[in-house]
C-alpha cells in the first residue's frame, strides 16, 4: 500500500550503515578547503573536514571513513596537491608556541581559580585567535573519544596520514614550525629555571651556586637551538642532554630531601610541573633531531622521525583535552595531596606493625593493657551520656574523654586496635616508591600479612582485657555503691544501637574507619607542617634555652618532632569521635561512632549488668555479631583509603591495583596462616625512616 511506501523507506535508509557513505561528502568538504582564500575561512573548513571524520558514530565508522578519506587523495593527485599547498599556508601562519609549551602542563595549582575558569569555558569557551594552532586541535579533539580515536591509529594508517599532512622535506620546508620549537625549547627552560629558583627547592636540593644545572638548562637550550650547522647541533645536543640529566637527578634529591625537609602541595605541584616540562623538552627535542638528515645512522632510523612526531601529538592532544576538564584538574590535586601525604614520613608514634614472633607478643601486652584502659573510657563516656548535656557540650566532654585516653595509650606504649598511625601509610608509600613488578606484589603482600595479624592480636587482646575489665569494674562498682554502675534504660540502648541489622552498626562502623584514616593524615600534616617550617629547630634555637638550659631545649625540641604526629593524631581522634554524632544530629541525619575496642567496652558493661543471665539472651549474641563487623569495617575502610591513597600518589594504574589485591587475596588463600600469626620470617619492608636522623639531644651545640 502507498502509505507504507514512506516507512519501508525509512527502514531501507536505516539498515545503510553509515561507513557505506559515499565519497562526495569528504572530496566536497576537502574542495571547499583548498578554495578558501584566507586564513579564518581556512581553518574553519579545515576544522570541519576533520571533525566530520573524527566524529563518527562508531569506531568502525571512523576507521572506514579515515581510510577513505586517505585513499581519495592518495589516488586524486590534482586534489592531493591543491590540499598539500592550502595545508602548508596554513601552518607557516599558525603561532604553534602555546600550544607546544603549555599543553598538558598547568600554570598554577589554585584549585578554586583553575576549576571556575574551566566552568566557564565549558560555558563559554575562550575565543582563539586563528592563528592559534591549539585552536585547531581543541577543535577536531574535543572529546575522550576524538582523543583515543587518534592516539589508537593503526602504525601504517598514521604513517600515511603523515605523509598526507606533513611535506617530504619535513621541518626544512616548515621555518615557522622549528621556530615555534625553538622557542617552546627556550620558554620551559625559563620555566623550570624559574621554579628551581624558590626558596623551597633551594632548600632540598644540593645545587651549588656556582654551576646549578636549572641555570645551566636554560644556556644549553640557548646553545642548542642556535646551533649554526649539523655538527654543531650534534654535539650541543649531547650536551644539553647532559644538562637534562642533571636537572632530572636534581629533583631526585629533593624528593629525597622531603623526608628531612617536609613537603608542601606547591612544592609538589613545582617538582611534578618541572619534571613534565623536562618530559615535554625530551620530546620537542627528539622530534627536532630526528628531522636532521646528518644526526641520522642508515636507512633503519627512518621510522623513527614518525615515532617521534607521534609521541610528542599523543601527548599534546592528550593534553589539550586534559587542560578543559574538570574531573582531570580534581585528579591532578588529589594527585598532589596524596603525594604530599606520603612524601614526608613520620620519625616517631606508635608501630602498629609487628613483623617479628617478639612484636606480636608485645603487641598482645600493649593490647591488654590498651582493653582496660578502655574500660574507664567507656564507663566515663556512658555517664556523660546519661547526663544529657547540650549537644556541643556533650560532644567536647566525649571528645575530652577520647583524646585524654588516646594520650595515655601513647605515652605508656599502649594499643588500639585499627588505630591508623601515619607511619603505617609512609610504610605502605615507601614500598610503592621502590618498588615494581613481581618485587612490589610480594612485599605488599608481606605488608598486607603484617597488618592483618597484628591488628587482629590487638582486637582480640583489646576485647578480651576490655571484657575482663567491665566484669571487674561493674563487681567494684556494686560492692562501692550497693548498686549497678549502668541503669536498665542505658544498657538496653547500648545494645540495641550494636545490633547488626536493625540499627546503623555498618554504616557507623566504615563511618568511623574514614574517621580513623582522617585522624592519622591529620597528625602526618601536623608533624609535616612542623618539620616544614623547622619548628624544632626554631624550639631548640630559641633565647629562653639561656635561661633553662640549651641541652633542655634540645630534648625539648626532639621530643617535640617525635611525638608530634602521634600526640595531633590522638586529640584530632578524640574530638572527631566525640562532635561527629553531634554535627550529625545538627543535620538530622542519624549517624554515630562505632570503634571495635570502645563498643565493646560499653557492651561489656552492658552485659556485666545484668550478669550470667546475659548469656541467656539473643541480644548478647547479635551485638556481638556486630562488633564483629564493626572490627572489619574499622580496619577494612581505614587501611583501604590508605592504600588508595599511596597507589593515587605514585600513579599506579587501574590494571596494576587490581593484580595486587589478585595477588594478596591469592597469597590469603594460599597461606592464610600467615595473615593469623608470624609463621615466617620477618619481612625486609621498605624502611621509611632515614637513618641519619640523630636525636638533638646529642647535639654538642
Amino acid at each position: 500500500m502507498p502509505t507504507f511506501k514512506p516507512f519501508r523507506k525509512l527502514r531501507f535508509r536505516r539498515q545503510t550503515p553509515v561507513f557505506a557513505r559515499p565519497e562526495s561528502e569528504l572530496r566536497k568538504r576537502t574542495e571547499s578547503f583548498c578554495a578558501a582564500n584566507n586564513l579564518a575561512a581556512q581553518t574553519r573548513r579545515l576544522i570541519v573536514l576533520f571533525t566530520s571524520i573524527w566524529t563518527l558514530p562508531t569506531e568502525r565508522a571512523f576507521t572506514a571513513g579515515l581510510i577513505r578519506w586517505i585513499r581519495l587523495l592518495e589516488h586524486d593527485s590534482d586534489l592531493r596537491g591543491r590540499f598539500q599547498k592550502s595545508l602548508r599556508e596554513v601552518v607557516l601562519q599558525l603561532d604553534s608556541i602555546s600550544f607546544l609549551a603549555d599543553s598538558g602542563i598547568p600554570a598554577q595549582h589554585a584549585l578554586w581559580h583553575e576549576t571556575t575558569q574551566r566552568i566557564f569555558q565549558r560555558l563559554l569557551p575562550t575565543a582563539r585567535e586563528n592563528v592559534d594552532t591549539a585552536r585547531l586541535f581543541a577543535a577536531v579533539f574535543s572529546s575522550p573519544q576524538a582523543v583515543e580515536r587518534f592516539r589508537s591509529i593503526d602504525g601504517f594508517v598514521f604513517t600515511r596520514l603523515g605523509r598526507l599532512l606533513w611535506p617530504s622535506l619535513g621541518l626544512d620546508a616548515m621555518p615557522r614550525v622549528r621556530e615555534n620549537i625553538h622557542q617552546s625549547l627556550c620558554l620551559l627552560a625559563s620555566r623550570i629555571a624559574g621554579r628551581g629558583a624558590t626558596p623551597a627547592i633551594r632548600q632540598r636540593s644540593t645545587q651549588n651556586l656556582d654551576q646549578p644545572p636549572f641555570y645551566r638548562l636554560v644556556f644549553a637550550t640557548d646553545t642548542f637551538v642556535r646551533s649554526e650547522n649539523s655538527e654543531q647541533q650534534r654535539a650541543h645536543f649531547h650536551h644539553w642532554e647532559e644538562s637534562i640529566r642533571a636537572c632530572r637527578n636534581e629533583l631526585n634529591q629533593v624528593r629525597l630531601h622531603m623526608e628531612d625537609s617536609g613537603v608542601s602541595t606547591g612544592l609538589m605541584f613545582d617538582v611534578t610541573s618541572m619534571e613534565a616540562a623536562l618530559d615535554r623538552m625530551e620530546m620537542l627535542a627528539a622530534t627536532l633531531v630526528d628531522h636532521a638528515p646528518e644526526l641520522r645512522q642508515g636507512d633503519e632510523a627512518a621510522p623513527k622521525p614518525s615515532f617521534a612526531a607521534r609521541q610528542l601529538l599523543n601527548t599534546l592532544v592528550t593534553g589539550l583535552l586534559e587542560d578543559t576538564r574538570i574531573s582531570a584538574l580534581v585528579r591532578q590535586n588529589l594527585n598532589l595531596l596524596a603525594r604530599k601525604t606520603v612524601e614526608r614520613t613520620g620519625h616517631g608514634g606508635e608501630h602498629y606493625i609487628a613483623h617479628s614472633l617478639r612484636e606480636y607478643r608485645q603487641m598482645w601486652l600493649a593490647a591488654i593493657g590498651g582493653g582496660l584502659l578502655t574500660v574507664f573510657t567507656a564507663a566515663l563516656k556512658l555517664r556523660v551520656v546519661e547526663s544529657h548535656w547540650p549537644p556541643f557540650v556533650e560532644g567536647f566532654l566525649i571528645g575530652i574523654d577520647y583524646a585524654i585516653s588516646f594520650l595515655l595509650l601513647q605515652i605508656f606504649g599502649l594499643a588500639l586496635a585499627t588505630k591508623q598511625p601515619s607511619m603505617t601509610a609512609a610504610t605502605f608509600a615507601g614500598i610503592i616508591r621502590q618498588n615494581r613488578g613481581a618485587s612490589r606484589r610480594s612485599k605488599i603482600a608481606d605488608f598486607a600479612a603484617s597488618i592483618s595479624r597484628t591488628q587482629l592480636a590487638a582486637a582480640i587482646g583489646n576485647v578480651f582485657a576490655v571484657c575482663a575489665g567491665a566484669i571487674a569494674f561493674e563487681h567494684l562498682w556494686q560492692k562501692m555503691f550497693s548498686a549497678h554502675y549502668l541503669p536498665d534504660q542505658t544498657a538496653r540502648h547500648v545494645y540495641e544501637t550494636l545490633h547488626p541489622f536493625s540499627s546503623a552498626t555498618a554504616i557507623d562502623a566504615a563511618l568511623t574507619g574514614v574517621i580513623l584514616w582522617l585522624a592519622a593524615l591529620i597528625g602526618g600534616w601536623c608533624e609535616n607542617f612542623a618539620v616544614y617550617h623547622r619548628l624544632p629547630a626554631a624550639i631548640a634555637a630559641h633565647p629562653v634555652g639561656q635561661r633553662v638550659g640549651i641541652r633542655r631545649m634540645q630534648r625539648g625540641a626532639a621530643w617535640f618532632e617525635n611525638n608530634i604526629a602521634s600526640w595531633s593524631t590522638s586529640i584530632v581522634l578524640g574530638f572527631l569521635l566525640g562532635f561527629t554524632p553531634e554535627i550529625a544530629r545538627f543535620f538530622g541525619l542519624p549517624l554515630d561512632v562505632r570503634h571495635v575496642t570502645l563498643s565493646t567496652g560499653m557492651l561489656a558493661l552492658a552485659a556485666a549488668r545484668y550478669g550470667t543471665a546475659a548469656f541467656g539472651h539473643d541480644w548478647l549474641y547479635s551485638a556481638v555479631a556486630g562488633i564483629g563487623i564493626t572490627f572489619v569495617l574499622n580496619l577494612g575502610v581505614s587501611f583501604s583509603i590508605a592504600s588508595v591513597v599511596a597507589l593515587r600518589a605514585y600513579n599506579v594504574q587501574r590494571s596494576e591495583r587490581l593484580s595486587i589485591l589478585k595477588y594478596v587475596l591469592g597469597q590469603a588463600v594460599k597461606s592464610p596462616l600467615r595473615f593469623l600469626y608470624p609463621v615466617d620470617a620477618a619481612p625486609e619492608l621498605t624502611s621509611v625512616v632515614p637513618s641519619h636522623v640523630v636525636p638533638a639531644a646529642n647535639s654538642e651545640e
